[in-house]
């Protein structure tokens, strides 16, 4: 009973400690490296806070860039690119590396970023880079007919990813 009662106060003082310091500043992250192979966590962001269903995604990682810019591969075979903060290393042992084209389809249920709408799913585009989704007609120039090859959102083009 001691024993258990001592290490539970150890553990409390520990956490006070690191919890002190991630408040003060004093918490720096590490950069991790990663290797062409790899599988890795992307984080994406929500469309809204309240939105819980994105999920984390798992991609392989194709190059690494100098810049700390991850050339990555989704089984759908779709290219990202994602810098290292962003991402975190996925140590599962039952991925499926093999590359399925038939996932490069719209899920149900993805919503729209521009009008919130999950109607209409034929007519909704997905970034190749974000893997959000766009209606055709909501977009500014709207646009009438599929784009061939990648296609990326206006929102990842003007972050210059």
């Amino acid at each position: 009973r001691y024993a258990a009662f001592e290490n539970l106060a150890i553990a409390q003082h520990r956490d006070t400690l690191r919890y002190a310091t991630i408040r003060g500043g004093g918490y720096r992250p590490s950069i991790r490296r990663f290797r062409v192979g790899d599988y890795v966590y992307l984080q994406q962001t929500a469309p809204t806070t309240l939105d819980v269903t994105a999920g984390r995604t798992i991609l392989r990682v194709r190059e690494v860039l100098p810049s700390g810019v991850l050339m990555l591969e989704g089984r759908n075979g779709v290219i990202w690119k994602d810098h290292v903060r962003n991402c975190a290393p996925c140590h599962l042992p039952n991925v499926d590396g093999t590359i399925d084209p038939s996932l490069a389809i719209v899920r149900a249920g993805l919503r729209c970023m521009l009008c919130g709408s999950t109607d209409q799913a034929a007519h909704m585009l997905v970034c190749d880079r974000c893997s959000r989704g766009w209606h055709m007609s909501c977009l500014t120039p709207p646009i009438d007919v599929v784009p061939t090859g990648r296609w990326v959102c206006p929102r990842g083009t003007s972050e210059g990813r």
